[in-house]
């Protein structure tokens, strides 16, 4: 089974995949772009993609949504853990011997603090994660060292010269599995929700109606926002997410409700969720 991910070899994004199918035998497909995982569902390459769609500290990724509303795909599974970044380098490298670290500039960035207080040593910018990790272990020099995470470290046989340099360490990440066939979670998966996107009738008190399909339907929002619509000029697209599958009869019935006060609606579909298989915090 082919899995598409948004990033480079070693990132969390392949770290999502591995651990959120780590019951089946994968093949990952690294991505430039979202819109590349996207495009390898709708040509059929791949079964399933994997995205980043929210962390606890920045928010929400809105290009996702963007194209969630664009296409027809769906969760199938979420997985949330913290993305921890070490220094890293050679089997023989000690971290006072480091002279040059090499790392993507957005890692750079999320490391900028230690980094900061790190002298004497150049910091040099690589756009290409996997190549750049790839080449830091060809030359085997004891003096070079890059910022990488837990599972690059694993994959490329790095030694972790300082641990968890992130700037932030109390951020967590969700990576969502998107899939072109809606599908239910197994009856017994833990945490299982459902998505849905839907777009309001310009009538007074329709948020209110909308939402009361829920209330009456003892169906709890877990999350709610509203996102720019970029179809219609100063229409807003409202992104919702509950427990429960999307065949329960008061789900089935509080969607069919919501029709009724929507010019839009669409069922991202229900998820379970995972743990990751290591520690990452």
């Amino acid at each position: 089974m082919k899995i598409a991910f948004h990033g480079q070899r070693g990132s969390y994004s392949e770290a999502a995949a591995a651990w959120m199918y780590a019951d089946q035998d994968i093949a990952t497909v690294p991505c430039d772009t979202v819109q590349q995982v996207f495009d390898a569902l709708a040509d059929e390459q791949c079964q399933y993609g994997v995205v980043r769609v929210e962390n606890s500290e920045w928010g929400t990724s809105f290009n996702i949504l963007d194209l969630l509303r664009a296409t027809r795909v769906y969760f199938s599974r979420d997985i949330r853990f913290h993305e921890r970044y070490n220094l890293a380098g050679q089997k023989n490298a000690t971290k006072g011997g480091i002279k040059r670290i090499y790392a993507h500039p957005a890692i750079l960035n999320l490391c900028s603090t230690f980094l900061a207080r790190q002298k004497n040593i150049e910091l040099i910018a690589r756009f290409d994660g996997a190549e750049n990790l790839a080449a830091l272990v060809q030359r085997s020099d004891k003096n070079e060292a890059t910022v990488c995470g837990d599972f690059a470290a694993s994959i490329f046989g790095l030694k972790v010269l300082e641990p968890s340099v992130e700037n932030s360490v109390t951020g967590v990440t969700r990576f969502v599995a998107l899939t072109k066939a809606k599908q239910l979670p197994p009856d017994d998966a833990a945490d299982v929700r459902t998505s849905a996107m839907f777009e309001l009738k310009h009538q007074p008190g329709a948020l209110m109606s909308a939402l009361a399909a829920f209330r009456q339907n003892e169906i709890n929002l877990t999350q709610v926002f509203a996102r720019p619509n970029r179809t219609n000029k100063w229409d807003y697209t409202v992104f919702v997410e509950f427990p429960g599958r999307f065949d329960q009869e008061n789900i089935r019935t509080a969607l069919a409700e919501l029709r009724h006060h929507t010019t839009y609606l669409q069922l991202i579909g229900s998820h379970d969720s995972v743990e990751p298989r290591i520690q990452t915090t």
